[in-house]
Protein backbone atom coordinates (compact mmCIF):
# COMPACT_ATOMS: atom_id res chain seq x y z
CA UNK A 1 0.00 0.00 0.00
CA UNK A 2 2.96 2.35 0.37
CA UNK A 3 3.53 2.67 -3.37
CA UNK A 4 0.50 3.97 -5.20
CA UNK A 5 1.23 4.99 -8.75
CA UNK A 6 0.04 8.42 -9.82
CA UNK A 7 -2.51 6.71 -12.10
CA UNK A 8 -4.13 4.97 -9.11
CA UNK A 9 -7.76 6.07 -8.60
CA UNK A 10 -6.76 7.32 -5.14
CA UNK A 11 -5.11 10.29 -6.82
CA UNK A 12 -8.35 11.38 -8.45
CA UNK A 13 -9.99 12.15 -5.10
CA UNK A 14 -10.79 15.85 -5.08
CA UNK A 15 -9.61 18.51 -2.69
CA UNK A 16 -13.16 19.04 -1.43
CA UNK A 17 -13.64 15.32 -0.81
CA UNK A 18 -10.37 15.11 1.13
CA UNK A 19 -11.32 18.12 3.24
CA UNK A 20 -14.85 16.80 3.89
CA UNK A 21 -13.40 13.41 4.91
CA UNK A 22 -10.65 14.72 7.21
CA UNK A 23 -12.89 17.37 8.78
CA UNK A 24 -15.54 14.74 9.50
CA UNK A 25 -13.14 12.09 10.76
CA UNK A 26 -11.11 14.40 13.00
CA UNK A 27 -13.77 16.97 13.91
CA UNK A 28 -11.81 19.81 12.29
CA UNK A 29 -12.65 22.87 10.20
CA UNK A 30 -9.83 22.91 7.67
CA UNK A 31 -10.50 25.21 4.73
CA UNK A 32 -7.55 24.34 2.51
CA UNK A 33 -5.41 21.30 1.77
CA UNK A 34 -2.41 23.42 2.67
CA UNK A 35 -3.72 23.43 6.26
CA UNK A 36 -2.48 19.82 6.52
CA UNK A 37 1.17 20.84 5.97
CA UNK A 38 2.07 20.68 9.67
CA UNK A 39 1.78 16.89 9.65
CA UNK A 40 -0.51 16.88 12.68
CA UNK A 41 -3.55 15.83 10.63
CA UNK A 42 -1.74 12.85 9.09
CA UNK A 43 -0.42 11.85 12.51
CA UNK A 44 -3.94 11.81 13.91
CA UNK A 45 -5.37 9.89 10.95
CA UNK A 46 -2.76 7.19 11.48
CA UNK A 47 -3.41 7.28 15.23
CA UNK A 48 -7.02 6.48 14.39
CA UNK A 49 -5.85 3.40 12.45
CA UNK A 50 -2.98 2.41 14.77
CA UNK A 51 -3.59 3.89 18.25
CA UNK A 52 -0.53 2.16 19.68
CA UNK A 53 1.68 3.05 16.72
CA UNK A 54 1.54 6.84 16.75
CA UNK A 55 2.70 8.69 19.86
CA UNK A 56 0.19 11.50 19.63
CA UNK A 57 1.61 13.23 22.72
CA UNK A 58 4.71 14.06 20.66
CA UNK A 59 2.66 15.86 18.00
CA UNK A 60 2.54 19.64 18.10
CA UNK A 61 -1.02 20.47 17.06
CA UNK A 62 -0.24 24.18 17.30
CA UNK A 63 2.75 23.96 14.93
CA UNK A 64 3.15 27.05 12.76
CA UNK A 65 6.84 26.99 11.75
CA UNK A 66 8.71 24.68 9.37
CA UNK A 67 10.91 23.19 12.10
CA UNK A 68 7.77 22.34 14.11
CA UNK A 69 6.23 20.73 11.02
CA UNK A 70 9.43 18.70 10.56
CA UNK A 71 9.20 17.40 14.13
CA UNK A 72 5.62 16.25 13.49
CA UNK A 73 6.64 14.41 10.33
CA UNK A 74 9.46 12.77 12.27
CA UNK A 75 6.83 11.38 14.67
CA UNK A 76 4.84 10.11 11.69
CA UNK A 77 7.88 8.55 10.00
CA UNK A 78 8.83 6.81 13.25
CA UNK A 79 5.29 5.45 13.45
CA UNK A 80 5.50 4.21 9.86
CA UNK A 81 8.79 2.48 10.62
CA UNK A 82 7.45 0.82 13.78
CA UNK A 83 4.19 -0.25 12.12
CA UNK A 84 5.93 -1.51 9.00
CA UNK A 85 4.61 1.02 6.49
CA UNK A 86 7.20 1.36 3.77
CA UNK A 87 6.62 4.99 2.89
CA UNK A 88 9.25 7.69 2.88
CA UNK A 89 7.68 11.04 3.66
CA UNK A 90 9.10 13.90 1.58
CA UNK A 91 9.11 16.32 4.49
CA UNK A 92 10.92 19.11 2.66
CA UNK A 93 8.14 19.26 0.07
CA UNK A 94 5.25 19.01 2.51
CA UNK A 95 6.42 21.66 4.98
CA UNK A 96 6.39 24.27 2.19
CA UNK A 97 2.59 23.97 2.25
CA UNK A 98 2.26 23.74 -1.52
CA UNK A 99 -1.19 22.67 -2.65
CA UNK A 100 -0.23 19.84 -5.05
CA UNK A 101 2.30 18.16 -2.74
CA UNK A 102 -0.06 18.19 0.23
CA UNK A 103 -3.01 17.09 -1.89
CA UNK A 104 -1.13 14.05 -3.21
CA UNK A 105 0.04 13.11 0.28
CA UNK A 106 -3.46 13.43 1.73
CA UNK A 107 -4.87 11.40 -1.18
CA UNK A 108 -2.40 8.66 -0.25
CA UNK A 109 -3.35 8.99 3.45
CA UNK A 110 -7.05 8.65 2.59
CA UNK A 111 -6.41 5.64 0.34
CA UNK A 112 -4.45 3.97 3.14
CA UNK A 113 -7.20 4.71 5.65
CA UNK A 114 -9.88 3.43 3.27
CA UNK A 115 -7.97 0.16 2.81
CA UNK A 116 -8.51 -0.48 6.55
CA UNK A 117 -12.02 0.93 6.84
CA UNK A 118 -13.72 0.65 3.44
CA UNK A 119 -17.24 1.00 4.81
CA UNK A 120 -17.17 3.18 7.91
CA UNK A 121 -14.50 4.66 10.18
CA UNK A 122 -14.00 3.25 13.66
CA UNK A 123 -15.35 4.91 16.78
CA UNK A 124 -12.74 7.60 17.43
CA UNK A 125 -13.12 10.71 19.57
CA UNK A 126 -10.66 12.91 17.70
CA UNK A 127 -11.27 16.00 19.78
CA UNK A 128 -10.65 14.15 23.06
CA UNK A 129 -7.54 12.44 21.66
CA UNK A 130 -6.14 15.85 20.58
CA UNK A 131 -6.95 17.37 23.95
CA UNK A 132 -5.15 14.62 25.87
CA UNK A 133 -2.20 14.70 23.48
CA UNK A 134 -1.92 18.49 23.69
CA UNK A 135 -1.94 18.40 27.48
CA UNK A 136 0.78 15.74 27.49
CA UNK A 137 2.79 17.66 24.85
CA UNK A 138 2.83 20.76 27.05
CA UNK A 139 4.33 18.74 29.88
CA UNK A 140 7.33 17.70 27.77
Amino acid sequence: MSALGIMNPAYSVSRSEILRWVNGLLDLKLAKIEDTASGAVACQVFHCIFPEGVVLSKVNFAARLPHEFTANYKVLQQAFDSIGIEKNIDVQKLIKAKYQDNLEFMQWVKAYFDSFFPDAPPEYDARDERKRATEAYRLT
